[in-house]
């Protein structure tokens, strides 16, 4: 009995041992579940923040690019219009470009992004400030260039007019100082055995045409020595020449032409009458004849006369 009763003792021993050891062991796996519902709740409420964090970041991100973007149109507007600093803002402009590219990238920090954006903006209001002040000045500038085109043209206007009335008075000096003549005539002669002439319009009997004429007074020619031109025209329009080669030419109005007589004379700036004969060479055909007198070449008279 006694034997009984030590062996029911040692199964309840160690029937309590194994009810401690199990207490403690569930003790242990509610403090280890506990703890892993802590760290679950730490990691969720991590991750909130992270989705905020990064939310905020991402929205400040596009802010910036937002803005370099806004300052990247501004150069450009800027570049277009100012070819003084055209060289400065691409290279600011380049700049910006190099940001937009690091803030689309998946390596940026955004707090230099932002410091660079606003250097870069302050830089920026600088050359506002001095392309405004360029403007002013190009403005400026520009009225009085106006001004002063408007006076060039003035005084253009006015050298034209000073110009064009001094070549109208040389013109008129330059004709004013021409030779005139006036009683001019030119008639067939004929020549008696005696050698003296008469008058006749007989083209068989004349033996010469005679021109007569008188050269007025003109206190503007210059005096000296001047040859004076007979151009004598038949019916048909030959001229009356002894020659047909340059040495029996002269030139008036702007070409060079034959002449039938010439004599020089010594002009004084006094009247004075003259008589030019051209002699026969061979007969003369029937025929109104036109008669042309030219000194410094140009015309000085003009007459006609027929023979029968």
């Amino acid at each position: 009995m006694e034997k009984q009763a030590e062996n029911k003792s040692s199964e309840q021993k160690k029937s309590s041992k194994t009810n401690i050891l199990l207490i403690i062991v569930i003790i242990i796996l509610l403090i280890f579940c506990g703890y892993l519902i802590w760290q679950n709740l730490e990691l969720k409420k991590q991750l909130e923040d992270g989705g905020i964090a990064y939310t905020e970041i991402s929205n400040e991100r596009n802010q910036v690019k937002g803005e370099l973007e806004e300052m990247l149109a501004q150069y450009e507007e800027m570049e277009a219009n100012n070819d003084e600093l055209s060289e400065e803002l691409s290279a600011e402009k380049a700049k910006i470009e190099e940001l937009l590219k690091q803030a689309k990238g998946k390596n940026w920090t955004i707090h230099k992004l932002r410091k660079e954006t606003e250097t870069l903006r302050t830089i920026m209001k600088g050359y506002v400030v001095q392309i405004d002040s360029l403007n002013q000045i190009n403005g400026r500038l520009r009225d009085e260039n106006k001004v002063v085109r408007t006076e060039l043209s003035s005084e253009k206007s006015k050298t034209k007019n000073l110009s064009e009335k001094n070549e109208n008075l040389n013109d008129l000096v330059t004709v004013a100082s021409y030779l005139k003549t006036t009683n001019l005539k030119s008639y067939g002669v004929k020549i008696k055995s005696n050698n003296t002439g008469k008058l006749s319009d007989r083209a068989k009997r004349i033996g010469k045409i005679r021109t007569e004429f008188t050269i007025l007074k003109n206190s503007i020619t210059i005096s000296g020595k001047k040859w004076l031109y007979i151009r004598i025209l038949t019916p048909d329009g030959k001229v009356l020449s002894e020659k047909t080669d340059d040495s029996n030419k002269f030139d008036f109005n702007g070409v060079r032409g034959l002449y039938s007589s010439k004599k020089q004379i010594n002009y004084k700036n006094q009247q004075q009458n003259l008589t030019i004969d051209w002699v026969k060479t061979e007969d003369f055909p029937i025929g109104e004849y036109n008669v042309e007198i030219y000194a410094d070449g140009v015309d000085i008279g003009k007459t006609k006369f027929s023979l029968k």
